[in-house]
């Protein structure tokens, strides 16, 4: 009897362990370079910062850049380094999918606090609006989320690790698409079949990794988070600097992100000073490295731009400690351009018929918009037939992703709009057809929410010849027998 109790205790023991000691996701060497990757198209809106590669592949379209920054390379189409990355990309999301001995979770995380292992939902996984999900651990912990469709992550949601956690130990793997809300700070690395949306402001220590679909920003922060760390010398401290750039009025977050050394972190200003003047002031959690605040007309002295210089600091638990010369620069709402975008379309169309798509761009100003650039990335099974822009001098190109360059507008009057008639063929087969523009400008947008626009219609299937019931076909046999027999007996007169 003894020996079954202690059987049994070294069996439960042993399961607990494999759930518990997952090793990292294989990441290759090449793929681990990039903070945003995608299959289709990377689409940006503001003054996003990637700090890392940026690529596509097997498309080519990548549009944002400026006003947002790569402090990496970027690169684009199959034989590119981002083909490689693809490449590797397919191997660590069948390598994460296949992960066995895991917890099943499911739905809203909001409030739960999880230890390092693996975790299985069937279908949907996120946090609420400012849900936040704690990781605990140790340096070497790894936390793998399988998550079988889509990963929702709500408005001022948070991902906060605790007890020396790192970012590059965190993989999601998501069966469809990924969606962080406004605002959100999110750790680990995404690695989505099809899209990936990370929407104003959001905050990412981590990677946004696209198989077959989009990546789109929206005036976030993407820091790499480096290799992943099972054990032995940490890599070195460093500190990545936030956003350079404030909107006078404009709600301000990112993060001053660390990587390497031994976690956890925190973080200071060593001297110089966040923007004052905020409404709300501008902040920094000592623990998050998250700073946030609201620029107002007072945070500059004079009507123009200012400068705020700063040093960031930060000490992990050895202690070491780094620095990064940082600045945020904030810009007058006068100086500001506000871009938007609307799409329209039929609700449905018969299979292989011709869609047509009516973009009308404009700017709210106050400012003049200038380079403004409109890009479709046309969704599986369309083909492209015709773009024709308006006024004249604005062009169009592409034919699986279309951009169209429109120059600068002005903020009222005559070329403050702009339309773009956008022709395509449908799919074949019935289904959905789902297509989003997107908008963007290398002067500052005061409004980014606007800069994107969707149109959702429904593919019927080719008009059906009327049938005829057996009643219906025997009448017209009797019908036919008739005729026959009249067109007979004329003959025989």
């Amino acid at each position: 009897m003894k020996k079954l109790i202690l059987l049994l205790f070294v069996c439960v023991t042993f399961n607990a362990y494999l759930q518990a000691a997952q090793l990292p996701v294989a990441m290759g060497p090449n793929v681990s370079g990039f903070s945003v990757l995608a299959g289709a198209g990377v689409t940006n809106t503001g003054y996003s910062t990637v700090n890392g590669n940026l690529g596509v592949s097997p498309g080519s379209a990548v549009t944002g850049f400026p006003p947002g920054s790569v402090s990496g390379a970027i690169y684009t189409g199959a034989g590119s380094l981002a083909g490689t990355a693809q490449g590797e990309l397919t191997t660590a999301y069948n390598d994460a999918l296949s992960r066995t001995g895991f917890t099943t979770v499911a739905g809203n995380l909001d409030g739960q606090t999880l230890t390092p292992g693996l975790y299985k939902s069937t279908s949907t996984l996120g946090l609420g609006v400012g849900g936040i999900l704690y990781l605990t651990g140790a340096a070497n912990s790894v936390f793998i989320f399988q998550v079988g469709s889509a990963l929702n992550m709500g408005t001022g949601s948070q991902v906060i690790l605790s007890g020396g956690v790192t970012a590059a130990n965190i993989f999601w793997q998501v069966g469809s698409s990924a969606t962080i809300g406004t605002t959100a700070i999110f750790n680990g690395t995404i690695l989505a079949y099809a899209s990936i949306t990370v929407n104003t402001g959001a905050a990412m220590n981590g990677r946004a990794l696209a198989q077959t679909g989009t990546v789109t920003l929206d005036t976030n922060t993407m820091v790499n988070p480096g290799p992943a760390y099972t054990g032995g010398t940490p890599p070195a401290l460093a500190l990545t600097c936030p956003l350079a750039t404030a909107i006078v009025g404009v709600p301000y977050n990112s993060l001053l992100v660390a990587t390497g050394g031994a976690p956890s972190y925190t973080y200071s200003i060593a001297s110089g000073s966040l923007p004052t003047g905020g409404s709300p002031a501008f902040s920094l959690n000592p623990s998050t490295g998250a700073i946030a605040g609201t620029p107002t007309a007072t945070t500059c002295a004079g009507p123009g731009s200012c400068l705020y210089s700063f040093v960031g600091h930060v000490v992990d638990t050895i202690p070491n400690s780094a620095d990064a010369s940082c600045g945020i620069t904030v810009v007058p709402a006068t100086a500001a351009a506000d871009v938007s975008i609307v799409k329209t379309g039929p609700a449905a169309v018969i299979a292989s018929g011709n869609i047509t798509y009516t973009l009308t761009v404009t700017n709210a100003g106050p400012a003049s918009a200038t380079a403004v650039t409109v890009t479709d990335i046309l969704p599986a099974g369309t083909t492209y037939v015709s773009a024709t822009p308006s006024p004249a001098g604005s062009s169009c190109s592409g034919t699986s992703t279309v951009i169209c360059s429109l120059g600068t507008m002005p903020s009222s009057g005559a070329g403050s709009s702009a339309t773009i008639q956008l022709v395509v063929v449908g799919p074949s087969a019935p289904g959905s057809v789902v297509n989003t523009a997107t908008v963007v400008s290398t002067t500052p947008d005061s409004n980014t929410s606007n800069n994107r626009s969707t149109a959702s219609l429904t593919i019927s299937g080719p008009a059906s010849v009327p049938a005829l019931s057996t009643w219906g076909l025997a009448l017209l046999a009797l019908l036919l027998a008739g005729c026959s027999a009249q067109l007979i007996r004329k003959a025989h007169v």
